[in-house]
């Protein structure tokens, strides 16, 4: 994509009676995990709309989800595990990652 890190953005719209949030984004990195949640099976999110240049290049989506999804946190949650739990989730990972190839 051809926008500078600087230039990417991400925003999210609604209104208070709106059911669905409307996401543009331009952040390569967002789009690739939007994208993700709009290829689920069963999923409520949406692709709405591909914005492009004339040239073809691609510079954002336009993306969909009830707006019970958005939500805001209070604080960082910062986590602790032990090297049992450590292991545990790597071993996970692992063998999720063979299942994926």
């Amino acid at each position: 994509m051809g926008l500078m890190v600087e230039e990417q953005e991400t925003q999210v719209n609604f209104s208070r009676n709106d059911k669905r949030a409307m996401i543009y984004t331009s952040d390569s990195t967002m789009m690739t995990k939007l994208n993700k949640l709009v290829e689920l099976q069963d999923t409520e999110w949406k692709l709405e709309s591909v914005s492009k240049l004339k040239n073809g290049e691609l510079i954002g989506k336009t993306y969909s989800c009830p707006v019970s999804f958005i939500s805001f946190r209070r604080k960082k949650v910062k986590r602790t595990y032990s090297e049992a739990e450590k292991k545990e989730m790597a071993e996970r990972l692992g063998k999720k990652r063979k299942v994926s190839l």
